[in-house]
């Protein structure tokens, strides 16, 4: 089971670093919704790398505690496609904006609020 972990870890991290965060990165640049959406993007992005990256390192030094705190944080911005997805149903549903609007809205929703839920976890050492 560990050695799965840890191939399942390498290609997890493989992916994020080298494929889906800078491609997000680069096409945050030129997201919808205007500048306010195009930051959000591109802060996703950095901020999925880099939590990403340093998992892998903590993992290399065998510090797995802070590894583990950082592979939630990991988590947490890459399930922010699905959560961003979540609250467009939610706000286009109860509130009928403008299409723009929505995009910028959900562009910090669907990521911040994840961010959030992890590091109170964090804090109050549920993970």
């Amino acid at each position: 089971m560990k050695k799965i972990h840890k191939n399942a870890g390498k290609i997890y991290t493989f992916l994020i670093l080298i494929f889906a965060a800078p491609s997000g990165i680069y096409m945050g640049i030129f997201a919808n919704g205007g500048t306010y959406s195009k930051i959000s993007f591109v802060i996703l992005g950095s901020l999925w790398w880099f939590s990403t990256f340093k998992a892998y390192q903590l993992a290399r030094q065998k510090r797995f505690k802070e590894h583990k705190q950082w592979m939630w944080r990991s988590f947490a911005l890459t399930a922010s496609a699905i959560t961003l997805r979540l609250w467009k149903v939610i706000i286009v549903y109860l509130f009928h904006p403008n299409p723009m609007d929505v995009y910028q809205i959900i562009a910090w929703l669907g990521w911040i609020p994840n961010l959030l839920l992890i590091e109170f976890l964090i804090t109050k050492k549920q993970i």
